[in-house]
């Protein structure tokens, strides 16, 4: 190994750890992170959090702690322009210098009444915005335990709950679209056929129409009717993300219940059949949420999909202290996590199977490894 390989091999370990157990921030930092979320929305699912640039060359999305105190703490670099330092507490060293990524130039944008982070926001290269911010699982009490998208709706107006094409397509008009890589789209649960896919088919016409070469992925369970997945390739959709969240049984039971009832682990492994043969080898993915279930358990969901044509994309379950009574707080072990990652890439190594996703969580890979150990 030279010495190129373990200084990334370093940094990985790093960005592991930052994902698995989050970080301390200290008040100069805090306020650079203040200004990437300018709304202070909080995202529904596992990724809000801090952007860092680390050694110059890894980007991270990490969970940072006010209360609960954690290994690792970050400092500002007063010396550099949004420079930080990331510390480990018990020996007081720095393990590695970085960066905030500062907050994109348009993020002071308003779209009438409405700040223009309320609709879109920007991850690494990626463009973001949910669709539609409601789930009827919410309604079932029978919600994802991570899921905080309730939050997010008690901080916005009830216009943006479902947002149209025409104000997503007002907020791109405010955006130097061609700076990045592609749009994802996500959103929560209907009980129609399309299992909210029917909500997402229009947007993505018509965003498609408007921008033809952006690629546009779209996050959500898979249809009780599987038609609507060809429904939205021909709209315009380029990659699909369906996540397991977990593979074991009774914990998916136990995490995803309401998921788990109307969109059994059956029915996501026929929709990613029909969606690989619509979209093509590598343009659909599946977050497994690590930290849920035994590392045996995750190894067989990994195998098994990939065997499919699917990239696993594996995700250090979070905990979100701002969130009252928050039910979710894994303990993820970052070695765990780092073997995990390796294993899945040893994996699509093996099926020669490799991502071909310019939009969605896998292209953007500020919450994985899969993108810098597999890619």
């Amino acid at each position: 190994m030279d010495k190129m390989e373990m200084y990334q091999r370093g940094l990985l370990a790093v960005k592991a750890k930052l994902l698995c157990e989050g970080a301390n921030p200290d008040q100069a930092t805090l306020e650079l992170f203040a200004q990437q979320n300018p709304s202070g929305v909080k995202r529904g699912g596992l990724s809000s959090g801090g952007k860092l640039k680390l050694g110059g060359r890894i980007f991270v999305n990490a969970p940072f702690y006010l209360k609960r105190e954690v290994g690792l703490g970050i400092q500002a670099d007063l010396n550099r322009v949004r420079g930080v330092s990331v510390i480990d507490h018990q020996s007081q060293t720095i393990i590695v210098a970085g960066e905030v990524l500062p907050a994109p130039s348009w993020y002071n944008q308003r779209l009438g009444e409405f700040a223009i982070t309320q609709i879109i926001t920007a991850h690494n290269r990626q463009l973001a915005a949910a669709v539609y911010e409601d789930c009827v699982l919410f309604g079932l009490k029978k919600e994802c335990r991570f899921c905080v998208m309730n939050v997010s709706q008690r901080q916005k107006s009830c216009r943006l709950m479902r947002k149209s094409a025409e104000l997503i397509l007002g907020a791109l008009e405010l955006i130097p679209v061609s700076e990045y890589g592609g749009l994802t789209l996500n959103g929560g649960m209907t009980l129609a056929p399309g299992r909210g896919m029917e909500i997402f088919e229009p947007v993505v016409r018509q965003i498609s129409q408007r921008y033809p070469g952006l690629p546009i992925a779209v996050e959500i369970t898979p249809p009780a009717d599987l038609g609507w997945i060809n429904r939205l390739a021909e709209a315009g959709v380029s990659s699909l993300m369906m996540n397991l969240e977990t593979w074991d049984l009774e914990k998916r039971r136990e995490i995803i219940p309401g998921k788990d009832e109307l969109c059994p682990r059956d029915l996501y492994l026929r929709a990613f059949a029909r969606a690989v043969g619509v979209l093509g080898s590598g343009k659909v993915s599946t977050c497994f949420v690590v930290g849920t279930e035994s590392l045996a358990s995750l190894r067989e969901g990994i195998r098994t999909v990939v065997q499919l044509g699917v990239i696993p994309s594996p995700l250090a379950g979070r905990y979100f202290e701002d969130v009252p009574e928050y039910r979710f707080s894994p303990q993820t072990d970052w070695r765990d996590f780092l073997e995990i990652i390796y294993f899945t890439a040893d994996q699509l190594r093996q099926s020669t199977l490799a991502t071909a996703d310019q939009a969605g969580c896998v292209a953007c890979g500020m919450c994985d490894l899969i993108k810098e150990v597999a890619c």
